[in-house]
């Protein structure tokens, strides 16, 4: 497969520190004709199923022979694994802690990554995943940058909604910009909601559907149902953020 010489990034690591900028120099210092692009640099710090959540909502949106760099990893510089993987001709980098959890499509090759001794303890994302995603982006064969694994990425046990009873017990995957609460209900469940956390909710196609100040549940661009307040924050009418509990009946 060829390259396509595009490296993602998305991270925890906000964008008042220089954690990015290294990232991306650590990047152009192996492969000064990378070209890097962010996806986001916003996931809540150690929110690491939302990061999954939007990794998942960007990377098909990519040529194929992309690299996606993720890095959420609170448990940095511990034993965690640190892999590099190719599944649906991409290329996938970052911490084996569930940031994979919704890549569905098979793996056709997986290698983990050795941590080289001068790396900082701190900051893989740097040291790590940013030069191995480099290399790959530049041709380098994944068998040549680790060892074989055979075992398939973490799965975040908490990353689909369960069944309480005639309920769900949801959880919200991520509020964006505009606050929409993005959850992990299953397409099914649509047709039967009637309450959010002891809310009314209507269901309905669009946002234009939706009566003013009614909160509403519809399938959104990401293909997950998700609740919307017209022109307002349904995140602020649930009293939720990303990781929070969604109990909808």
């Amino acid at each position: 497969m060829k390259p396509s010489g595009i490296v993602t990034l998305l991270t925890d690591f906000g964008l008042d520190d220089a954690y990015v900028g290294a990232m991306k120099g650590a990047i152009l210092s192996v492969h000064a004709k990378a070209a890097v692009v962010d996806i986001t640099h916003g996931v809540r710090p150690f929110a690491v199923l939302q990061g999954a959540f939007l990794l998942d909502s960007a990377w098909r949106s990519f040529p194929l022979g992309t690299v996606h760099v993720a890095v959420v990893d609170p448990g940095v510089g511990t034993d965690r694994r640190a892999i590099a993987f190719k599944a649906a001709d991409h290329y996938f980098v970052g911490p084996d802690n569930g940031l994979f959890t919704f890549l569905n499509d098979p793996i056709s090759e997986t290698v983990e990554l050795a941590t080289p001794p001068e790396a900082a303890p701190t900051f893989h994302g740097r040291d790590v995943f940013a030069p191995v995603a480099a290399r790959l982006a530049a041709g380098t064969a994944l068998a040549g940058l680790g060892r074989p694994h055979r075992a398939e990425p973490l799965r975040l046990p908490d990353a689909w909604a369960s069944k309480v009873g005639e309920a769900w017990r949801a959880q919200a995957l991520h509020c964006d910009h505009f606050g929409n609460v993005i959850s992990n209900l299953p397409i099914r469940a649509l047709a039967r909601i009637k309450q959010a956390n002891g809310m009314r909710v209507r269901t309905v196609e669009t946002y234009e559907d939706a009566p003013p100040n009614e909160l509403v549940a519809l399938v959104g661009s990401s293909g997950r149902i998700e609740f919307a307040l017209r022109e307002g924050s349904a995140a602020a009418r649930l009293h939720v953020a990303p990781g929070d509990t969604l109990l909808v009946t």
